[in-house]
């Protein structure tokens, strides 16, 4: 895993909120069942991480460290299964001749597709047990807080891939 900037200051200990735990467990049971369900359909979560950021266009195996918080052997281990499956591929860096740069295949694509797919019909189950819009929505505004401090951390050199 990298190591991100150190954690935002807590202003209360989880004891003094409940929700916090709970919190804690409901993220952690549904991340097991992610990891069940990424095994049947044969991509890892690290995968996943993996082929989400190269959906937007390739990477340098240096970036795409950070982005998917994997230090460097473990991206190198991640980049030759995929590219075993024919879900990656490596090219030639233009900007530098040394360089190589990971994308995506079609292959790739539709192994991602399908992950989401089958992920999704996990988030949907779940909030269908609540308030399905009201979940909805707090996934949202959680998605684009991590976003924001990821693209933070990433901007200020806080995640590291060392």
């Amino acid at each position: 895993m990298a190591t991100p900037s150190p954690a935002p200051e807590i202003h209360h200990e989880p004891s003094d909120d409940p929700r916090l735990a709970r919190a804690v467990r409901s993220i952690v049971c549904i991340g097991r069942v992610f990891e069940q369900v990424c095994r049947e359909t044969g991509v890892s979560l690290p995968q996943y991480r993996l082929l989400v950021f190269l959906r937007h266009g390739p990477g340098r195996a240096g970036e795409l460290a950070a982005k998917v918080a994997v230090k460097r052997p473990t991206l190198t281990a991640l980049v030759a299964g995929l590219e075993k499956e024919g879900r990656l591929r490596r090219i030639a860096d233009e900007t530098d001749g040394r360089g190589v740069r990971i994308e995506i295949t079609s292959a790739g694509t539709e192994a991602l597709e399908d992950v989401e797919r089958q992920l999704s019909r996990v988030v949907d189950h779940v909030c269908s047990l609540g308030e399905r819009d009201v979940l909805l929505h707090g996934f949202d505004e959680i998605a684009a807080i991590l976003d924001d401090e990821f693209d933070r951390r990433i901007a200020s050199g806080g995640v590291s891939n060392d």
